[in-house]
């Protein structure tokens, strides 16, 4: 018999999308589901949708369990909802997302094969889980990654790693294990991300990673991430992720030196966050110089580099350049030598930017101050006239493509288009490599060092 998967999903006013997402776990591939429901207090019609679709998901012969709560937040709906799971495995799927029909029995068929290892993360349609890295070409589907020294842990501090919990699944005797119900915080919290995850990089020893987009995190119109505009509010936020992050620290880490090292990690990047906020809304782009000020600030008061930072090495290389190298130093990263800038810095075609999306908003502005501006930017959705950063931005044409081009890939995670561009004469790129090689040429005292935390 198929082992029982429990699937937390916190709903609040989703009316729109909810549906959506049901058809998703009706659609899977595993019949053995027991789907948990919080109602997070919702006005909208979405607790009229979960009512509908209670009957639809116990003809598929699932199990369904529906609780409703006055409007506490996510975490306090994740948290009711960990108390209510009884099968084996458990995932946290978004209630507004899209779920590859194979999310589940993916997910179950790699922790099976390794039994000795208690956590399974995917990779999202958008995004992988080692979005910090380009794609390695040419290994298994399903990886082994071992956190030696919790090397995992600090990726994720430093954002090499996916952040969401919806893309993993987990034994449920890691519940009690890591004690999560019992130190899950709601008072401040309006994310479950970092009580999840931290515990678990804090305290396993591997992760299993299944290189499959199974998860479709869907970026709404209205998303919070896009949307809000309140400096105020967007502070309060990152000042909100940063006590949560020591909070969980606490009762996680085996030694004080541990729980400073990553205490002085989540105290700079709180800045990173914001910086990300205001870079993907040109309304608040009157904050970015004084925040990455902080930011430079807060990493020299935390003594963990070798050397300091200085604002004016920061206005040169560009904040992205001048992150990776404290990234890579942290996380003990040395980049691999693929002659990636000579190449672009050297091409006698057009240099082209593929993608205007998140990715490019945040780094490409950045990379252009190193003295690598591309002569177009290609993106699906480009319109006539349109442009980023005074860049035209036009659709792909990958028959066009020579020899003598070359492509910066500014996507988290497309396999489609990186393999029409690998079918092209052009050179190609992901820029997480340009980024890495920039930061070892303008941060040269950060390179080949070991941190000792």
């Amino acid at each position: 018999m198929q082992p029982k998967v429990s699937m937390v999903v916190s709903c609040y006013n989703k009316v729109n999308y909810i549906s959506e997402m049901l058809d998703s776990v009706i659609a899977q591939k595993w019949d053995n589901i027991e789907i948990i429901l919080v109602n997070d207090g919702s006005n909208d019609g979405t607790r009229n949708v979960i009512a509908q679709y209670e009957g639809k998901l116990k003809v598929r012969g699932y199990e369904v369990i529906i609780w409703d709560q006055e409007n506490q937040g996510v975490a306090a709906a994740v948290k009711n909802g960990l108390k209510l799971v009884t099968g084996e495995f458990v995932c946290i799927p978004d209630c507004d997302d899209l779920l590859h029909e194979e999310y589940v029995s993916a997910m179950v068929n790699a922790l099976s094969q390794f039994p000795d290892v208690n956590c399974v993360v995917c990779d999202e349609v958008t995004n992988r889980w080692d979005i910090g890295f380009a794609p390695e070409i040419n290994i298994p589907e399903i990886v082994l990654v071992p956190n030696q020294n919790q090397i995992l842990l600090t990726k994720y501090m430093m954002r090499k790693l996916s952040t969401s919990v919806a893309v993993i699944m987990f034994r449920t005797t890691l519940i009690s294990k890591l004690r999560l119900i019992e130190h899950f915080i709601t008072h401040l919290s309006h994310t479950q991300e970092e009580q999840i995850w931290l515990p678990i990089l804090a305290l396993e020893k591997s992760i299993i990673h299944l290189r499959k987009t199974l998860y479709n995190y869907i970026t709404r119109a209205n998303s919070i991430i896009t949307s809000q505009v309140n400096m105020e509010k967007i502070y309060q936020h990152a000042e909100n992720r940063y006590q949560l992050s020591r909070d969980t620290l606490k009762y996680c880490m085996d030694s004080t030196k541990k729980f400073d090292f990553y205490c002085k990690i989540s105290y700079f990047i709180k800045y990173e966050l914001l910086i990300r906020r205001i870079r993907r809304n040109p309304q608040l782009k009157s904050y970015e110089n004084d925040i990455i000020n902080k930011f430079v600030q807060a990493v020299n008061d935390t003594g963990l580099l070798p050397c300091n930072i200085s604002d004016n090495h920061v206005e040169k290389a560009g904040f992205t350049v001048t992150y990776f190298a404290i990234s890579n130093y942290l996380t003990n990263y040395l980049p691999g030598k693929k002659a990636t800038i000579t190449t672009i810095r050297s091409t006698k075609g057009r240099l082209i930017a593929y993608g205007a999306g998140f990715a490019a908003k945040i780094t490409l502005e950045d990379i252009m101050k190193c003295n690598i501006t591309p002569t177009e930017v290609w993106d699906i959705k480009a319109q006539p006239g349109d442009r980023l950063f005074g860049i035209p931005l036009i659709p792909p044409d990958f028959d066009s493509l020579t020899m003598e081009d070359t492509v910066m890939i500014f996507l988290y995670g497309n396999q489609d288009v990186e393999y029409k561009l690998r079918q092209t004469e052009s050179n190609v790129f992901y820029f997480q490599d340009v980024l890495n090689d920039l930061s070892a040429e303008y941060y040269p005292e950060l390179i080949g060092k070991q941190v000792d935390y």
